[in-house]
């Protein structure tokens, strides 16, 4: 459309100029050659402002845009709103900067667990093999519980550490969790339980694909915040699936939390929080959230639900993807 109307506007200029020789060739009179000349300079002022100047604000915008990958909003101007397709310009580069920058989100933390992960694999073999030296001592002096816990151990570091894969099954997921309770009863003699419960056929929701290292880190939380004060507690994990969502809840029946408190977890989950607040229930929820967000998207991920005196429930929506979706 540009091109078309600046071909048009060059058209019509020379289509007068050649008027204007003509007129002094013929000698038309003179206030024929100045109406042809205020009509030319009109629309040489009138193209300037109305296709030039708006295409010069562009290459500006674009020009910046690629040294420094972000949007510079076009002022209050009317220049700008002149531009053909402008609003449809916007939206694309506002798009395509938006995906680059969660592609470069992506692999920050991508090299970041490589990191973490090349720091914790010093030398896991050398772990694993002293666990098993203790464990066999123990069975051969007869402490059978010794020995459980240390298989419990090596199992619950083996999963952590030595698992590559960003995606596992929910029953993966689950096993670790339940390892991870049995080594915490064990240091504090039974408190607590772990229930586990399937809305639906256990064998299919089992074989659900999730984010590795999701449940884990939200039981941990419930026993360090919501059963601080209380000497025993329960934790129940349900499952879910409504077509093609998959729904994992957490729930805890400790202290819970007050409308406001829950309002500021819930920002900080979804990374709207704002920096002075203080840092409750650490980084674990948000990192879990980050994770299924970067991985799925913007529509799935956790949302924290709480009522004082009775619990609190941790609420994870993913998609529900099987073994040969999410490419494992």
């Amino acid at each position: 459309m540009i091109y078309s109307s600046l071909k048009f506007l060059w058209i019509f200029i020379l289509f007068l100029c050649i008027a204007l020789a003509l007129a002094v060739v013929l000698e038309a009179p003179l206030w024929l050659l100045l109406t042809a000349l205020s009509i030319t300079t009109a629309v040489l002022v009138v193209s300037f402002v109305l296709v030039l100047r708006p295409l010069q604000q562009l290459e500006r915008y674009l020009n910046h845009i690629i040294q420094e990958e972000e949007w510079a909003h076009a002022d209050s101007s009317p220049i700008w709103e002149v531009l053909p397709f402008h609003n449809q310009i916007e939206a694309i580069i506002k798009g395509k900067l938006r995906e680059a920058q969660n592609i470069d989100a992506l692999q920050a933390v991508e090299r970041q667990t490589t990191l973490q992960a090349l720091q914790s694999q010093i030398n896991p073999h050398f772990l694993y093999n002293t666990l098993e030296c203790i464990r066999g001592q123990a069975l051969l002096d007869g402490n059978r519980e010794i020995a459980v816990m240390l298989e419990a151990l090596g199992n619950f570091f083996r999963y952590s550490i030595s698992h590559r894969e960003n995606i596992v099954t929910l029953l993966d997921e689950l096993e670790n969790i339940k390892v991870y309770m049995l080594i915490q009863n064990y240091r504090f003699s039974n408190r607590y339980q772990l229930k586990i419960d399937f809305l639906g056929e256990e064998e299919e929701l089992l074989n659900c694909c999730v984010p590795k290292l999701i449940l884990q880190p939200l039981i941990e939380n419930a026993l360090l915040h919501g059963f601080k004060n209380r000497q025993n507690g329960t934790i129940d994990v349900q499952v879910d699936a409504m077509d093609h969502i998959l729904i994992l809840t957490i729930s805890d029946d400790g202290e819970g939390m007050s409308a406001t408190t829950l309002q500021e977890l819930n920002d900080k989950i979804s990374g709207n929080d704002k920096p002075s607040q203080p840092r409750a229930h650490g980084i674990a929820l948000p990192n879990v959230n980050r994770r299924i967000r970067m991985l799925f998207g913007k529509e799935y991920g956790l949302h924290a639900y709480s009522t004082p005196g009775r619990g609190t429930d941790i609420e994870i929506v993913l998609p529900r993807l099987m073994r040969p979706e999410a490419g494992i």
